[in-house]
């Protein structure tokens, strides 16, 4: 089965449920993805230097199975209070089957639902949240509805930090990232048994989802400021990329 991004379907195929069916081999896929570690781990350092110190309270917005999750414990420490949040259960039963601090937890939503978990999870705003490949898994006619609800559910002068993969509008990436997915991506899935269909998904969503302009508009909408953009070194400049974004004081000022 080939799945397309949501706001394209015409069949009800249900991605919570695809990756639900990934899951058990998610891990093991991105150990073979040279440089997803570390490109979490420069974009959850940079998001935790801009908070400052002392205890942080963190969103993980589609922390799948807790990479992203463990990348910001490591760049802040066990004190941190951490809220996954994902669609799939079958990704958080892979997140909740790791070790963590006390203050790490996970809860089964989709971003569209972040202002109800905000309040049922936490007293307040976060002092910051991360996400890491989610928003091209929303529908596009919803995007700014979650990036503002991102936003609100961060404190002001706190910051958000997103990764993905962005090629829309340049030839040179959307070449390398097919001609990627068709000779490795999707053959190690088939080798190592890991639902196939979900990464002929990631290919056609990637190609589809905003590009770094589109994401940056949205952002800024969503009243954010102070964008910093950045891109991956080796096979994914210019592919995957890093935004990081604040949330200014109330009455405006810097």
């Amino acid at each position: 089965m080939t799945l397309t991004p949501r706001s394209r379907r015409t069949s009800p195929v249900r991605l919570d449920e695809e990756f639900d069916r990934a899951a058990g081999r998610y891990d093991l896929l991105t150990r073979l993805n040279p440089g997803y570690h570390a490109a979490l781990r420069r974009a959850t350092a940079a998001l935790v230097g801009r908070l400052g110190s002392g205890p942080l309270t963190l969103w993980d917005l589609g922390c799948g199975s807790g990479l992203s999750t463990r990348a910001l414990v490591e760049a802040t420490g066990p004190s941190v209070r951490i809220v996954g949040l994902d669609a799939s259960a079958g990704m958080l039963a892979q997140a909740r089957d790791k070790q963590w601090p006390a203050g790490v937890g996970f809860v089964h939503a989709t971003a569209q639902e972040l202002a109800r978990v905000a309040g049922e999870e936490l007293d307040g705003p976060a002092d910051g949240a991360f996400a890491a490949y989610l928003l091209r898994n929303v529908p596009a006619e919803e995007r700014d509805a979650v990036v503002r609800a991102i936003a609100e559910q961060v404190r002001p002068d706190g910051w958000v930090a997103l990764q993905d993969y962005h090629v829309k509008g340049s030839r040179r990436a959307s070449a390398t990232w097919s001609t990627v997915c068709r000779l490795i991506v999707t053959p190690l899935a088939v080798v190592t048994r890991g639902n196939p269909a979900i990464y002929t998904y990631l290919h056609r969503s990637v190609l589809d989802n905003d590009s770094t302009a589109e994401l940056d508009a949205r952002l800024r909408r969503a009243g954010l400021v102070d964008l910093e953009w950045s891109t991956a070194a080796g096979w994914q400049r210019g592919i995957l990329h890093t935004v990081l974004a604040r949330r200014p004081l109330e009455d405006g000022t810097a």
